[in-house]
């Protein structure tokens, strides 16, 4: 800081700290010099490696990166770096948090999974899902098909009902499939002296890792009623179809301060849904994919979003029955996935609109929305 202020003195002018994004690294640097009254702009590596081989020779230091940055700012393409409000920062942090949780879930049921077909073979048809809450119970009680036929079925019964099972009739059903399983896992399943170890650790992992989330989700919900203005975004972005409470949640913690986008084509960009552009001489590219540079974390939310507003449920109409048509109509020339991110941008529009304007989404086919805009008039 001392020398900051020397340079300040001998200037006349405060300086500019230019620093590139490392991680989570830089954001203790961040802050403090944000405090300071300094401005601070954060360089996204993309931008500062576009200079990496503007000299000849192969220098890499901390001198010559330093030089780099500041030749950066000189051509004036870098602006001031904004931070999200603590609220939507904290609130980043616990739903990637979430999702990291999550994703290791998915690998353990997966992983335990792959154990059961070879220690107890068919045990997935009498829990589906084999890293569920009563499946969970009987697993550590009963790791093995050994183990579980020295229970009685009473024992068995109680296991399943304490897990919270659906009533004592279908207990006793998964009770009766479970000892018919256990007796042909006996022929049919490999033994070992570890086996009942394996089962128990991985079944120990999966009851951590949800008892993690469950304590993340509560430092959510608790952080969410301390901020209206959260309360009230995440109340609109659910109006939007095929979006749901989580989804909003973490598209709202994902997009941070929403002042600082004035125009859609903004948003989608910081999303990385933009195309990448190729073109050179007389060559123009035809192949243009998703320019990716956003965050993974909300293009795998509106993923899941554009899948959810078009697909169809049992006995319902879609979700968004327009973007279900257009949808319909773009998959007849074009791959389903090429639609799929076009939905994508779509939702990212609607996402923008409903947000900037602080209404809830109101559904309307394309002639209204022609209307409206006074492109035609309806007689």
């Amino acid at each position: 800081m001392a020398e900051l202020r020397r340079v300040e003195n001998e200037c006349g002018v405060a300086p500019v700290i230019v620093m590139e994004s490392t991680s989570h690294y830089h954001l203790i640097l961040f802050q403090f010099f944000c405090e300071a009254g300094y401005e601070v702009i954060v360089v996204n590596p993309i931008q500062s490696g576009a200079l990496k081989n503007i000299n000849v020779r192969k220098v890499k230091n901390d001198k010559v990166d330093a030089y780099k940055i500041a030749m950066l700012y000189r051509l004036k393409v870098l602006r001031k770096s904004q931070v999200p409000v603590d609220s939507l920062r904290g609130l980043r942090l616990l739903c990637r948090q979430r999702a990291e949780l999550m994703n290791d879930v998915t690998s353990y049921k997966n992983r335990l999974a792959a154990y059961l077909d070879q220690i107890f073979p068919s045990y997935d048809k009498v829990f589906s899902d084999v890293g569920g809450a009563a499946s969970r119970a009987v697993l550590r009680e009963c790791p093995t098909p050994q183990i579980l036929l020295l229970k009685s079925e009473n024992e068995l019964l109680r296991i399943i009902c304490i897990a919270g099972y659906k009533g004592h009739t279908f207990g006793v059903k998964k009770v009766e499939k479970l000892r018919h399983v256990a007796e042909d896992a006996l022929r049919l399943g490999l033994y070992a002296p570890g086996n009942a170890a394996v089962v128990i650790s991985a079944v120990a992992m999966l009851d951590a890792l949800l008892n993690g989330i469950w304590e993340i989700e509560q430092a959510i919900k608790a952080l969410i009623i301390q901020e209206p203005f959260i309360q009230k975004n995440i109340a609109l972005l659910q109006t939007i179809p095929g979006i749901g409470p989580h989804s909003s949640i973490a598209l709202l913690a994902e997009i941070g301060d929403f002042t600082l986008f004035q125009k859609p084509k903004q948003l989608v960009a910081y999303f990385g849904l933009d195309p990448s552009q190729r073109q050179s001489g007389m060559f123009t590219g035809s192949k243009m994919k998703l320019s990716k540079r956003g965050s993974s974390y909300v293009r795998a939310l509106l993923h899941l979003a554009a899948v959810s507003s078009v697909a169809p449920h049992k006995n319902q109409s879609p979700a968004n029955p327009v973007l279900f048509a257009y949808y319909q109509e773009k998959c007849k020339t074009k791959p389903p996935r090429i639609v799929m991110c076009a939905l994508m941008h779509k939702l990212c529009n609607i996402i923008f609109a409903v947000l900037r304007d602080q209404k809830p989404f109101e559904l309307r086919q394309p002639e209204q929305h022609a209307t409206r805009l006074g492109l035609f008039s309806v007689a």
